[in-house]
């Protein structure tokens, strides 16, 4: 996928005033973990934070594969930031993040996968800790974290949350035809964090790569093949796939 730096200037601006400042105490600078491999897709969260003045601890090989070692670095450390997949979140709460006397992170995002109901709910439940969780949606198509939300405001059950700055979601039907809240249907995203497209593959990317018809001239939305649907307070809640 060719991401282009406009396209991060914008995540990283996103970031900026939806996720990093307001938890920020007095300005001070967060303290991150960055436990993705470099191959993948949200590794971009590093660098994005160094250019916004914060710390990024990393975290090596050994203890990534070891959820008690990674809880450590954490307290050990007062990481205030960490970014996981919710699979390894329940082997990190099964081995302490959150644990009663000891540090915890301030701000909690989890990714990359859907978030069952247990999980959801000890999410939800972090926010009595002075945890902020965060369920984070979007693929690198769209340059990572599209649509985001905290989990606590949903309570009764998992939603993936609410477009980013200057980025739209349009949910269609089978014909590109917006569908009212609460009827399913395709998720298509448009903005400035649209990438160019697929590199050296011109049939996929016009595939997938559709014009915006509620956008500028030129403008482009990702066909990203998952089914949503809109609830009544504006939130996007995943259903799955649109092939399965």
């Amino acid at each position: 996928v060719a991401v282009e730096h406009r396209n991060l200037v914008n995540l990283c601006l996103d970031h900026r005033e939806g996720l990093f400042a307001p938890h920020a105490e007095d300005g001070r600078r967060l303290r991150a973990a960055l436990s993705a491999s470099f191959s993948f897709d949200t590794s971009w969260e590093g660098a994005l934070l160094l250019a916004l003045g914060h710390e990024v601890h990393l975290v090596d090989e050994d203890t990534r594969r070891d959820p008690e070692a990674f809880c450590a670095q954490v307290a050990d450390g007062r990481l205030d930031l960490v970014n996981v997949t919710p699979s390894f979140l329940r082997e990190l709460l099964a081995a302490g993040l959150l644990a009663p006397g000891r540090h915890h992170p301030r701000l909690l995002l989890v990714g990359g996968e859907v978030v069952d109901t247990a999980t959801w709910r000890d999410l939800c439940a972090a926010r009595d800790l002075g945890v902020s969780a965060y369920n984070m949606y979007g693929p690198t198509e769209t340059t990572v974290d599209a649509v985001y939300g905290p989990c606590a405001d949903s309570p009764d059950r998992p939603v993936i949350g609410r477009p980013g700055r200057n980025l739209r979601a349009h949910v269609l039907d089978g014909m590109l035809r917006p569908v009212p809240p609460g009827v399913p249907g395709e998720l298509y995203l448009a903005g400035p964090q649209v990438a160019r497209g697929y590199l050296g593959r011109p049939g996929l990317t016009a595939a997938r790569f559709l014009p915006d018809p509620s956008g500028a001239p030129g403008e482009r939305m990702y066909r990203t093949g998952d089914r949503v649907r809109w609830d009544a307070r504006g939130r996007l809640e995943f259903l799955g796939r649109t092939d399965e």
